[in-house]
């Protein structure tokens, strides 16, 4: 009987009850003392043990409610009068029925217990509710403090991904009514000179010319690789492809230079600038 009850609760795939049985005798885990205490327990997966939760402790108020209720109602009334009471009174009692467990947050998605659900037998809930506060306020600052370094990290990752593509991806986490940075396209123009390539000359003169040839070599690479980008307006394409002509006919100069130093000591001219590029120039 209801008037038995002790306690309803389930923890992950368990369902409990506990009632009070004079017949029987057992050891509390409460009260660690004789007492008629009877545990009847089922097993199931964890949706369904919540849900049969739910219901029993649904029942269970509409058992104190209707208790509540009888003592009330006078016994010379009418059934037609009795029903509309209990109509009126019902009324509120279900969307609270609808709404108790979305009211309580402190039963948890894998326990919950009768104590917790803010029944009337309640001995100790305003304790439980001060921890269970106490542990969702922690749960919930750690979780906003991961949010926020990770919003951080894709902020880096897409600013990166605009500078190499011009566009930002839609991504971007932005705030009520931020608008998103405008960013640069960096254009990548990096070239490493090999050790090997420069040459040992005896002639530290004809050293130098060749070293200057190669590290102008590499610009003239560098400026061709800005002229040929596709998508540029026709200004920019205009003066890169200026600064392309500019290059190659500085490296031409240099190679007239090594040749005439070459000449002069006697040795046989060469054509590095025609080899490096044949016919790749832009017109």
């Amino acid at each position: 009987q209801w008037k038995q009850l002790e306690n309803l609760y389930f923890r992950e795939k368990k369902f409990a009850v506990e009632v009070h049985d004079p017949r029987r005798i057992s050891v509390s885990r409460r009260t660690f003392g004789q007492s008629g205490l009877v545990v009847q327990t089922w097993y199931a997966n964890t949706s369904l043990i919540k849900s049969i939760w739910v219901m029993a402790i649904s029942q269970h108020q509409f058992y104190l409610d209707r208790k509540q209720s009888k003592a009330k109602i006078p016994s010379a009334r009418s059934l037609d009068d009795i029903a509309m009471d209990l109509t009126d009174m019902g009324t509120p009692k279900v969307s609270k029925l609808v709404t108790l467990e979305g009211k309580n947050q402190l039963i948890m998605a894998s326990n919950g217990s009768l104590i917790s659900s803010g029944s009337q037998d309640s001995e100790v809930s305003e304790e439980q509710k001060k921890e269970k506060i106490m542990e969702l306020k922690k749960k919930e600052k750690l979780l906003q403090e991961k949010l926020l370094q990770k919003v951080e990290e894709l902020k880096k990752i897409c600013l990166r991904e605009a500078e190499l593509t011009g566009k930002m991806p839609k991504e971007y986490p932005l705030g009520a009514g931020e608008e998103p940075p405008q960013v640069r396209r960096r254009v990548g123009t990096a070239f490493k000179l090999d050790d090997n390539l420069l040459p040992s000359e005896e002639d530290p003169t004809l050293q130098d010319l060749e070293s200057n040839f190669i590290i102008h070599q590499k610009l003239v690479e560098a400026a061709k690789k800005l002229a040929s980008e596709p998508d540029l307006c026709k200004n920019v394409k205009k003066k890169r492809k200026q600064e392309y002509a500019d290059a190659v006919k500085k490296l031409q100069e240099i190679e007239n230079s090594i040749n005439e130093y070459r000449i002069k000591c006697g040795k046989k001219p060469t054509q590095k600038s025609t080899l490096a590029l044949p016919g790749e120039r832009i017109p």
